[in-house]
């Protein structure tokens, strides 16, 4: 009769020892997917707080023919603050991408070594190459995910 209960005891024991185990396992992964959803919500709050706007004129000579570089002024209208040097973009231009070695950014309306806050307007200039005359292109920039399209055209 003893014996019994010992193999209950010893049943009892293991069943605890499983049980344990599974719980721990179950913890980890809800602890796994926590910390995914965290990430994931930073991220779209960062996407959804960024957003920049190209002010520069199309027809205002964004095209320097000396320097072979393209100018553009992109105003920080979101209320994430970016890189003041524009590091954050990546910048598309004629549907070739721009490394960022051949492009230069300056805040114009904040002091050196200030982030690009909201409402501050950021100077990039872009290597381009000789254009032609009378040819239309275009530059694409994006940051964050938001995206903006900018055209123009080398005056004749």
């Amino acid at each position: 009769m003893a014996s019994v209960p010992v193999s209950h005891l010893i049943l009892f024991i293991a069943s605890l020892v499983i049980a344990a185990g599974v719980v721990g396992t179950i913890t980890t992964g809800v602890d796994r997917v926590s910390a995914a959803v965290d990430d994931a919500g930073l991220d779209a709050t960062e996407t959804l707080r960024t957003d920049v706007t190209i002010i520069s004129d199309p027809s205002g000579g964004v095209y320097d023919a000396s320097n072979d570089t393209v100018t553009l002024l992109i105003k920080n209208t979101g209320t994430y603050r970016l890189a003041p040097d524009g590091s954050g973009l990546d910048v598309l231009f004629d549907g070739s991408y721009v490394r960022p070695d051949a492009t230069t950014g300056e805040l114009v309306s904040a002091g050196n070594g200030a982030a690009w806050s909201r409402g501050d307007v950021l100077r990039l200039t872009i290597d381009v190459g000789a254009l032609s005359s009378g040819t239309d292109h275009r530059v694409y920039l994006t940051v964050n995910g938001d995206e903006e399209l900018f055209q123009f055209r080398v005056g004749a």
